[in-house]
């Protein structure tokens, strides 16, 4: 029999085993309906039940949920049979049953272990009142499992970078039992007028919810014990843990503080009320280690940003996990409204516990994740829990260093060292810096709906930029591959094979070089001048490329008529060439491979009068004359299946064969870039893949996060929807970026005070697979829709992409990709179908045998980026294939309903 609760019954040797066996069941809400209330004492065990139950109803689900043969005695005198070794005498508790109507429900209180066991315990704890503490005062905790796991310091450290930001802090000291923070401040010889103890005292006297008083007296006190203040008018005040130097248990408690004339939040409240009245505007608590009821009220108020700060160790992580867990069960955040938790991993070495740092990472992640709640949606509404979640739950990895192991004594040192070591900088993630811009932006003099509309347009305009490449209107964006292909060929023509999936570029890329004509002009482009050049001579051509130019720029076919001196060849010369070789009796032999894709060149060069000239001789020649720079693309376009082996034998001879022929050239007056897509490349070269991609890997065509944005934000300045940067667009950090960016589409996805996910991290993190790539088409296309959606919206005039369109955008953008990679990878694009079919019956995250998938399937799908195992064994798809394919979430974030 499955049992109740998670885990078995375990042995009961007193009332507290079976307390705590029965509020787990309550906590787990498998309580029978007709139970409302349990009291275990040392004599006895009360079970208060609804008027209309059956003593034989309460033996039988007692003898599930503790064992059978649990319940002993006459009928009207049950009694629960107690654990004892063989030979002693039996021991039991009596059960009294108490039928009533359902009773009120017991006040519950901010602890860890609550008082009463009732049917309640299944429920969330109350919220508060307020969504947001009093002056909209924003609370930190810091707390660790085990002790010595540098939570001390990662408190101080954030502190510091909240100063240096201009934020007016309270540090808190909460370790009451063991306290760090008011030990470096003493030993600075730092005034400690009054400390925490002092405040819990004064709020234990106040009359019910009205701390004035206690305020009052405490906010005085404070104003010397300010420690640090920069320019900026940042400061850090210190509330030690007391005044005195004795060690022991505190006097009050903080669950003293909890009385039935006081709200739950009453000691958060009372804290935000103090950091108020003394003109601050952050409180930071170090707390108690360990499952501490000392710590329990300020960790179960769902305002409060969590910070969970663990080391490696098996303990320490467990022990978080655990308790992230518990706390979950009770007091979880509501997405959009609540801080998410943070966890930091701390004391990472990088050279010996990288493997176990991103195993602790993953678990972690998936704790917090089921630490968070959201509102139940509209069917509707987008569902982006998933990517959401991902965003605001990875944890933080805090380097190892020595310094932190043993801190100075004095506060400023320990400052020094925190600095010295960046520990600031590193829990500063957790609050990114909002850049202030005015509530409604008119950049260029133009209305916002215009510049809605014309960010709409130019993304338009790029979703299928190869073919309109060819206008020099587009622009171009030089991204790190095309720099590197640029700056490493300044003295010689560029030999290379660039690799990119299908929307990373390619053929954008290849219609600009043919637009620029010449390899100079093409990486001038790119931001590298070069001291050699060419001519650019396309061979073969992507098939939805229009063939010639316009007056400001060429198109490939005037590209060779003007290398021909005349009429040059079409691509149906190229073609019939190709086609030819496949089905000739040496179409699996390499050798001649090499001359049909010469002769292909020496044709797009000199014309179709070379056709049956010796096409060595002829590039030879052409290179004696004038150097040349050859470009393809469109492979996957005539080799559309690779399905036999004369396909893939023509695709490596070109891939490795011919840049070989080209380089053994006396000064290399032929060059070549050939553009393909990764998966014809695994198809073609079987033997020494690795070493091929490799070989050209600083010229492969991907975006990861940051140039994703570097991209968002071209477009967007280029459609004039916001102004130029001051400074280079290629050389910004992520920061200016993230910066630029936020006239666009907000610093979150919400109002700036919001608790969602920031706009710079979510957008990559949701067009991203899980080789953390994105592809350039998805990101225009993204904007696109986001533009569209966002017309006549006049509830966000901060910002250009409001956070609903864009939520919807994702949407639309995932199942025009899935229909774009059934025509581009056909093989793929139906495996992954063949999982969507499961998706009316299977919820993600998924086993394998749920879906279909065999090791091979797996293996093809995780290869792609579109598969990931999570630390339980189950399977998730990137947000940008999960919603095309129809799959619904769970695991990341309950739905609490309305």
């Amino acid at each position: 029999m499955e049992p109740f609760g998670g885990e078995e019954p375990g042995n009961l040797y007193t009332w507290v085993d079976v307390d705590e066996r029965l509020g787990a069941l309550a906590e787990a809400g498998e309580w029978p309906g007709w139970l409302f209330q349990a009291d275990a004492w040392w004599d006895g065990l009360e079970l208060t039940a609804s008027p209309e139950t059956d003593e034989g109803a309460v033996r039988g689900w007692l003898d599930t949920v503790f064992g059978a043969g649990s319940v002993a005695g006459d009928p009207g005198e049950p009694h629960l049979m107690l654990d004892r070794p063989q030979g002693l005498t039996p021991e039991s508790l009596p059960i009294s049953l108490i039928f009533q109507e359902a009773p009120s429900p017991h006040r519950r209180e901010l602890r860890l272990l609550e008082r009463h066991v009732d049917a309640g315990l299944g429920r969330f704890l109350p919220r508060p009142i307020a969504d947001v503490c009093a002056g909209g005062v924003q609370l930190f905790a810091f707390h660790s499992f085990k002790g010595g796991s540098g939570r001390t310091v990662h408190a101080v450290g954030l502190a510091d970078e909240l100063a240096r930001r201009g934020r007016r802090v309270l540090l808190v000291d909460g370790d009451l039992e063991a306290p760090g923070i008011t030990w470096m401040h003493q030993a600075q010889g730092g005034v400690s007028d009054i400390g925490y103890e002092d405040f819990l005292a004064l709020l234990h006297g106040s009359p019910g919810d009205d701390v004035s008083h206690a305020v009052a007296v405490a906010e005085r006190y404070l104003t010397s014990q300010e420690v640090l203040r920069h320019q900026n008018g940042g400061s850090v005040t210190i509330l030690p843990a007391g005044r005195r130097s004795r060690l022991g248990p505190p006097r009050i408690e903080p669950t003293h503080l909890a009385t039935a004339d006081r709200s739950p939040y009453f000691l958060t409240d009372s804290l935000a009320q103090l950091a108020e009245a003394a003109g601050l505007d952050a409180v930071i608590i170090d707390l108690r280690a360990g499952a501490s009821e000392l710590s329990a009220p300020v960790l179960l108020d769902p305002r409060v940003q969590r910070v969970f700060v663990t080391t490696l160790s098996s303990q320490s992580l467990e022990g978080t996990e655990r308790m992230l867990r518990q706390l979950g069960n009770k007091a979880p955040a509501m997405a959009g409204e609540d801080p998410v938790p943070a966890v930091v991993i701390t004391q990472y070495r990088t050279d010996a516990h990288s493997a176990k740092a991103e195993s602790a990472r993953a678990q972690l992640a998936a704790q917090i994740e089921g630490f968070t709640a959201r509102p139940a949606m509209g069917d509707d509404a987008p569902d982006t829990a998933e990517v959401d979640a991902r965003v605001l739950t990875a944890p933080l990895l805090s380097r190892f260093r020595e310094e932190l192991l043993a801190l100075p004594r004095t506060w400023d040192d320990v400052i020094e060292v925190v600095r010295r070591c960046g520990v600031g900088e590193l829990v500063g993630a957790l609050v990114p810096e909002v850049v202030a811009q005015p509530d409604a932006v008119e950049p260029l003099g133009v209305g916002i709906e215009e510049r809605r509309t014309g960010l709409m347009e130019r993304a338009r305009s790029l979703v299928f930029a190869e073919k309109t490449g060819l206008d020099s209107g587009l622009g171009f964006l030089s991204t790190e591959p095309l720099r590197r292909l640029a700056g490493d060929h300044r003295t010689s023509l560029p030999i290379t094979v660039v690799v990119g999936a299908k929307g990373a570029g390619k053929t954008f890329t290849y219609a600009r070089m043919c637009a620029a004509g010449r390899w100079a002009e093409f990486a001038g482009g790119a931001g590298e001048p070069v001291g050699v050049d060419a001519p650019v001579v396309p061979v073969l051509d992507p098939g939805n490329m229009d063939q010639y130019g316009t007056e400001t720029s060429r198109g490939p076919q005037d590209l060779r008529d003007g290398s021909a001196g005349g009429e040059g060849a079409r691509p149906d010369d190229i073609h019939r060439l190709l086609n030819d070789a496949l089905h000739g009796d040496a179409c699996e032999d390499g050798d001649h491979w090499r001359q049909v894709w010469l002769r292909c060149m020496a044709v797009a060069a000199d014309g179709p009068g070379v056709m049956d000239d010796d096409p060595e001789a002829v590039l030879l020649e052409r290179g004696r004359r004038s150097p040349v720079l050859f470009v393809f693309d469109g492979l996957e376009d005539f080799f559309q299946d690779i399905d036999s082996d004369a396909k893939r034998v023509a695709l490596r001879t070109l891939f490795t064969e011919v840049p070989d022929w080209l380089r053994m050239l006396r000064g290399r007056p032929l060059g070549a870039v050939i553009f393909v897509r990764r998966d014809l490349v695994r198809a073609a070269v079987r033997q020494n893949l690795g070493q091929f991609l490799d070989r050209y890997e600083p010229y492969a065509l991907h975006w990861d996060a940051q140039e994703a944005l570097r991209l968002a934000l071209w477009v967007a300045v280029t459609s004039h929807a916001v102004p130029s940067p001051t400074d280079e667009l290629t050389t910004l950090s992520w920061e200016r970026i993230a910066q630029e960016l936020t006239p666009v589409w907000g610093a979150k996805l919400g109002r700036d005070n919001s608790r969602e996910a920031w706009s710079e991290r979510w957008v990559p993190a949701a067009l991203a697979d899980y080789n953390e790539q994105v592809q350039a088409r998805d990101v225009v296309r993204f904007l696109r829709d986001a533009a569209e959606r966002s017309r006549r919206d006049g509830d966000w005039p901060d910002r250009l992409l409001v956070p609903s369109a864009l939520r919807a955008a994702l949407v639309a953008c995932s199942k025009e990709k899935l229909q774009e990679l059934g025509q581009e990878n056909p093989s793929l694009g139906e495996l992954l179908r063949s999982v969507g079919g499961f998706a009316d019956e299977v919820v993600m995250p998924f086993d394998a045998e749920d879906v279909g998938l065999d090791a091979n399937g797996i293996s093809v799908l995780e290869e792609a980026g579109a598969l990931q195992r999570d630390v339980d064994g189950r399977y998730r798809l990137p947000e940008i294939y999960r919603h095309a394919l129809g799959f619904r979430t769970r695991g990341r974030a309950r739905v609490v309903r309305s």
